[in-house]
């Protein structure tokens, strides 16, 4: 996108997004979120699943504050830049899980899974003047039961989520087959 913005003289930037979570979080596919997973899981009464140890950092990013940096992005005047849209904080998958409460249970952690995601927001605070307003307590107290899409989980037992999620992490532990 951003080539063609150059090459067409179109205006454009990227947003990257990190851990989007809110109201209606994506709770299927093969990769579903941390956050939808556990909700999901919470809400039909199921442990919640982690991935290792769950000492794992994640940059956890309100709904709300990706839509203002949507519209903020597109108001500018800025072109062909790349921003990162992140609380700029992160917490670990186990204090995810103290948030929300209940029983757990663990997965081996598999590889090319990262240790830490991370949102370094200095650009996009520089260029586009957008901060996050969000923080995660007050998110997860913004985001309704009642509020699931009501669609299929990614949840279950601890096997269904490491068979549904083996081929995605097969690859990024393998770079070069990414690319071949």
């Amino acid at each position: 996108m951003l080539h063609w913005s150059k090459v067409y003289k179109i205006p454009a930037v990227a947003l990257r997004f990190f851990n989007v979570y809110g109201p209606r979080s994506r709770t299927t596919g093969a990769y579903g979120a941390v956050f939808g997973v556990f909700l999901k899981q919470k809400l039909a009464g199921q442990p919640l699943t982690i991935v290792g140890d769950g000492t794992q950092t994640r940059d956890f990013t309100f709904v709300t504050d990706v839509v203002r940096a949507l519209c903020m992005a597109a108001e500018s005047n800025v072109s062909g830049e790349v921003f990162n849209v992140g609380s700029g904080r992160t917490v670990s998958v186990n204090y995810l899980a103290d948030l929300l409460g209940g029983p757990r249970t663990h997965i081996p952690k598999r590889p090319g899974e990262p240790d830490c995601t991370f949102a370094d927001t200095t650009k996009i605070q520089k260029f586009l003047k957008w901060t996050p307003k969000s923080h995660l307590r007050k998110g997860l107290r913004r985001c309704s039961p009642t509020s699931s899409t009501g669609t299929t989980p990614l949840c279950g037992p601890p096997e269904s989520i490491k068979e549904a999620t083996k081929e995605w992490f097969h690859y990024l532990a393998q770079p070069e087959k990414v690319n071949s």
